[in-house]
């Protein structure tokens, strides 16, 4: 199926609605939280209907999809009956389907042909475009033009809350993995250009954001990017170095220039040097700890806060918070082994999936480099993250997890 060949009236416009929302998703994320969680719900149930119209569940059977459903059924069945405060619980872990649906949706159904690709891949960079802009606006007066915020420590752009670097970084790299997936598809390079055009800008503000996690996190991505490219060999290892040099020194003259970079390498530096003892630290550790308490089911999905009093009365924590901080301990504390181990193994299948792909001297192990490093901005285990369960940083994630695994899985739709 086409983006622009569906028979009956139905099926062309449940695909156009859903498509369109699916497109709305990016800048309603700047602007309109709320509207981003109503058009990832309206996408799955159109998918929904769609599937039960064409009795279509053949999508059910496939394996990243059977794991996630698994999970779910895990957390509805055997982790929020048992949870500390159960209808909190019962809350995220029900609502949780609409990101399965959402992932299933948009990598088996509406990002799966050269046009989808294309309009997908231009709405992102017109909203990361305008992201930055807004950001570098920011930096530069002191207030978003389009939000209103004051600086108050780092950037914020168009969004309520310190959050720009991490956005700009999961939706731009995975509007470049989609790219350069068009880019192998169809031949044409306008995209990847633009896309690679803006990287300056849009690396530059992430660093400038004041977040350090989205810094870390993506220079971890940009070495996955130039390890694949690398290995695609020839003239692709020349431009791998001469990039991944150009960056380096870009960062450290961004350090040695800035500093609001300086004094948040310093507060990372920090962090990292007594991590135990820091706020990040300890909420990891009591994650752990709850999870060492409720190994098998957890305290539930969204617990954490409401946990965490007791032991901050114990001296155990210097403050509470609504989770700790960290994806995977979030896992493991709010949902024992019986959630975290069938994660693991999505996590697992789709970053094989990746490294399956990786075959020296082939464009497409630049793709798995863009694939990977895409997926580690979302799912490395060693960053201090946002809430794993929580609706805005959940959306981002899944939306650009979902984009890099249909960049990876167009190929071989264009080809059968």
């Amino acid at each position: 199926m086409t983006f622009d060949t569906h028979k009956s009236p139905f099926a062309r416009w449940s695909h156009l609605i859903a498509f369109g929302l699916l497109c709305a998703v990016p800048p309603l994320l700047l602007f309109a939280r709320a509207g981003a969680d109503i058009a990832v719900v309206l996408v799955g149930l159109i998918f929904l209907t769609r599937s039960a119209v064409n009795k279509d569940w053949a999508w059910a059977r496939e394996i990243d999809i059977l794991i996630l459903l698994g999970i779910w059924v895990i957390l509805n069945l055997l982790v929020s009956p048992f949870a500390y405060d159960i209808e909190r619980s019962f809350g995220r872990s029900l609502s949780w389907l609409r990101f399965i649906v959402f992932y299933v949706a948009v990598t088996r159904w509406l990002l799966v042909d050269k046009t989808a690709l294309k309009i997908m891949i231009g709405v992102m960079l017109v909203t990361v475009t305008i992201a930055t802009a807004d950001a570098a606006f920011q930096f530069f007066s002191g207030h978003s033009a389009l939000g209103g915020q004051q600086i108050t420590g780092r950037l914020t752009g168009p969004l309520d809350r310190p959050n720009i670097g991490i956005y700009l970084a999961k939706i731009w790299f995975a509007a470049l993995t989609l790219a350069f997936a068009f880019r192998l598809m169809s031949g044409d390079k306008k995209l990847l250009g633009i896309c690679l055009g803006l990287a300056p800008f849009v690396l530059t503000i992430i660093f400038l954001s004041g977040e350090r996690t989205a810094s870390v996190l993506t220079v971890g991505a940009i070495i996955c990017s130039l390890i694949g490219l690398f290995l695609v060999g020839g003239i692709s290892r020349i431009i791998a170095i001469a990039t991944g040099t150009v960056c380096a020194g870009g960062l450290i003259l961004l350090v040695s220039m800035s500093d609001r970079i300086a004094a948040r390498l310093q507060a990372l530096s920090t962090v990292l040097s007594d991590y135990s003892e820091s706020i990040y630290g300890e909420l990891v550790l009591l994650g752990w700890k709850l999870f060492t308490e409720n190994p098998v089911t957890g305290i539930g999905m969204g617990n954490f806060g409401r946990v965490c009093p007791p032991y901050h009365a114990q001296g155990l924590i210097a403050e509470c918070q609504p989770h700790p901080h960290n994806f995977y301990i979030e896992w493991l504390s709010d949902t024992g082994i019986l959630g975290t181990l069938p994660f693991l193994v999505f996590v697992a299948v789709i970053v094989f999936a990746g490294l399956r792909r990786i075959r020296p001297g082939h464009p497409q192990t630049f793709l798995a480099g863009l694939y990977i490093g895409t997926l580690a901005l979302s799912l490395f285990p060693l960053a201090a993250t946002q809430s794993a369960f929580s609706n805005w940083p959940a959306i981002v994630a899944w939306t650009s997890i979902s984009c890099a695994v249909a960049a990876l899985r167009s190929l071989d739709t264009q080809k059968s």
